[in-house]
């Protein structure tokens, strides 16, 4: 079992887990659309301002969430692991810049990640256990994805690569952590369109075919 898998084990329930598994099947499976369930499960992150879609602000929180509806809607996930990695830690990055008293929009060495959770647990905004969580996410998720040469989809396998089933425990992960540092947000008076949908049975049988409009259950 590598440290992702690990990971969500042990942060994840079982309805949790069995959402992981079949986004798994759809996203390994080129047959499968997935875009429309990951939509679903997500945020919403943009409005539409006139004839435009605009994202939402905070950018930072928003914008990530974007690219991962946008690349589970493209096919060829295995080879996008990597990337979905990064803007999966970046939406958890932009929760904890907005947690200082002076954001940054932009993600930054002097703010990174792990720095970010040990300053935010030293002034009180972060539980132990939730600083616990993140530091383990930073470790096994956020540090290897980060590093690496191109910031979009790799075609090239390698052994830094993560696997469907890592990257798809780590959208999941994403979502349980994302929805504690949203109330945390809310209570610091941060303004948050929208926030996380509640959990849908529905969603553990939700299947849809590229190019097919209608949806199978």
């Amino acid at each position: 079992m590598s440290e992702v898998e690990q990971l969500a084990f042990d942060l994840l329930d079982q309805r949790e887990l069995q959402l992981a598994k079949h986004l798994s099947l759809l996203l390994g499976d080129d047959k499968w659309d997935a875009g429309p369930l990951v939509e679903e499960i997500l945020p919403v992150y943009w409005e539409k301002v006139g004839d435009i879609l605009q994202n939402l602000e905070p950018g930072n929180i928003y914008r990530p969430l974007y690219y991962i509806h946008k690349w589970s809607s493209e096919g060829d996930f295995k080879n996008s692991t990597r990337a979905y990695m990064d803007v999966i830690s970046g939406h958890l990055e932009g929760c904890l810049q907005n947690l200082l008293p002076f954001p940054s929009e932009h993600r930054a060495m002097s703010r990174a990640f792990g720095p970010l959770v040990t300053q935010l647990k030293k002034t009180g905004n972060l539980s132990a256990e939730l600083a616990d969580h993140l530091w383990k996410f930073n470790a096994v998720i956020n540090v290897p994805a980060k590093h690496f040469a191109a910031y979009a989809p790799t075609r090239l396998l390698d052994e830094r690569t993560f696997s469907a089933i890592e990257t798809v425990y780590a959208i999941v992960i994403m979502r349980k952590l994302s929805m504690q540092l949203f109330a945390l947000l809310k209570a610091n008076g941060v303004s948050l369109p929208h926030g996380w949908p509640e959990f849908k049975d529905e969603w553990l049988s939700w299947f849809r075919e590229f190019n097919n409009d209608l949806e199978q259950q």
